[in-house]
């Protein structure tokens, strides 16, 4: 019986997520209440406070669900980076940016986020994490950039600051880029040769050649 009220459980916070994801995509997050997303998931507003103390609470539960992803692909950046790390800010962009291509969820989370959010009141702490957390991308790209530096990957007058900030940014307006062109029905867009304009101004010719996918 206690086995079963945990799977219940489980699959009623599930519910809720998944309810809530959809709803916060299509109306926005101010725009929807806790009992919107109890009446949508067929459910009392007691069962969303049994789970959730509030939206905000809700909200970022939501996030977790995809933070995994993320965390996997940064913490194989900074291991192969050790070894080759042009080919492992290669790797790490193109995996970020096909994962975000591909997973439905991942994409349908990253435009609430970037898109249905706003960034002050009840969701100001979110907006306040989102950036400690570009912060601290900014400063894993950095450190990547200046282990290709001192390999003597890098273009002459590349600076890792500079071109760190570049990456970043070019990373965030493909994808903001793409969340817009998938509300379209169009997302397959290839990230090699996009990727590749910058990356030819920060990494030496012989470099670039051994890259995989090839630039």
């Amino acid at each position: 019986m206690a086995r079963k009220t945990r799977e219940e459980a489980k699959h009623t916070r599930s519910l809720l997520l998944d309810t809530a994801e959809q709803l916060f995509s299509e109306k926005g997050v101010s725009n929807t209440t806790l009992a919107d997303i109890a009446n949508s998931a067929g459910l009392t507003r007691g069962a969303v406070y049994w789970h959730f103390t509030n939206k905000l609470d809700l909200y970022q539960a939501m996030l977790t669900r995809v933070t995994t992803q993320f965390d996997t692909l940064n913490n194989q950046l900074l291991i192969m980076a050790q070894a080759n790390p042009a080919q492992a800010l290669w790797a790490h962009a193109h995996q970020l940016l096909v994962m975000v291509q591909e997973d439905v969820q991942v994409r349908r989370i990253l435009l609430i986020l970037m898109m249905c959010s706003e960034q002050v009141g009840e969701l100001a702490p979110i907006h306040n994490e989102c950036v400690l957390h570009m912060h601290a991308g900014l400063e894993r790209l950095i450190m990547v950039m200046k282990l290709a530096v001192r390999a003597g990957q890098t273009q002459v007058h590349v600076d890792p600051v500079s071109a760190a900030i570049a990456l970043q940014t070019l990373y965030q307006g493909l994808i903001k880029r793409w969340l817009i062109e998938c509300c379209n029905g169009n997302c397959r867009e290839n990230p090699t040769p996009l990727l590749g304009y910058l990356y030819r101004g920060i990494f030496l010719p012989k470099v670039l050649k051994q890259l995989s996918p090839c630039c």
